[in-house]
């Protein structure tokens, strides 16, 4: 098994027996031996239906409610991203000359609380796509089209390197990739890790992220702690980093490349 990420030679790593959960119970890890990046097996060998099935019942679980046993802290963080968003499109380093969307939206809880903040932002979601609200289906997304594409807590459910792709593909010229995944130095070799949830399948390391940076071209990004939201820029790069040296708070950290924050 090699990497998607870097196509490097990949090896077990350890094994997490999930006793049941969402159908799961066995579930092997590898690890890449080149940049780090773990992935289940398990979850990469399913077949797409029941990777689909996986999806929707572990989603189905907590979507429309305010509350995720898995992730404590989950609204605390989707009211601090939309506090940043806006401060930063407040001050000119997010384009709007084109749509945004909110790719991977789920029920919409960020984009809601964008739209009425008056920045308005298209939906879109694999699992969760309803034709009665203000959602776009799969053929409609434009390449290269999109000011801001927002992204968060969807890089953990990815099993290719073609839908990174497609997302990251989804960004503008001139756009801005605003993210949020786990991203740590090295996965740690414990079935105990809180991140090894049912429908987790992808694990990220600065290097695998450092790797995709390159990939899509970017330029620099802008770390922001309190929303565990990173901002990858194409352009404005000189700008943006005037604007984080003048904050002088930490609350932003900026860097030409990668912003490697968790070592």
């Amino acid at each position: 098994m090699n990497c998607f990420i870097c196509n490097g030679r990949m090896s077990f790593y350890f094994v997490k027996d999930f006793k049941g959960a969402c159908g799961l119970r066995k579930v092997e890890y590898w690890r890449c031996e080149v940049c780090g990046q773990t992935v289940s097996k398990t979850h990469f060998d399913m077949a797409q239906s029941d990777w689909e099935r996986l999806n929707q019942r572990y989603h189905a679980s907590y979507q429309r409610t305010n509350a995720n046993p898995d992730d404590p802290r989950w609204m605390e963080r989707i009211n601090a991203q939309a506090s940043t968003i806006a401060n930063l499109s407040k001050n000119g380093f997010l384009p709007r000359d084109n749509p945004w969307i909110d790719y991977g939206c789920g029920d919409g809880k960020l984009s809601n609380l964008l739209n009425n903040a008056g920045i308005n932002l298209l939906k879109f979601d694999s699992y969760m796509f309803d034709s009665e609200r203000d959602y776009v289906g799969e053929k409609s997304l434009i390449k290269n089209h999109y000011d801001v594409v927002v992204n968060t807590s969807v890089f953990e459910h990815v099993r290719s390197i073609n839908v990174l792709d497609e997302i990251a593909g989804l960004v503008s010229e001139q756009g801005v990739f605003a993210l949020h995944v786990l991203v740590v130095e090295c996965v740690p070799k414990d079935p105990e890790w809180f991140y090894l949830i049912p429908a987790h399948c992808a694990f990220y390391t600065n290097k695998s992220m450092q790797i995709l940076f390159k990939r899509w071209c970017f330029k620099a990004s802008v770390y922001h702690v309190e929303s565990r939201m990173w901002f990858w820029f194409k352009t404005n790069v000189n700008a943006v980093k005037k604007f984080v040296q003048a904050k002088n708070d930490n609350a932003y950290c900026f860097k030409s490349g990668f912003m490697d924050y968790w070592k």
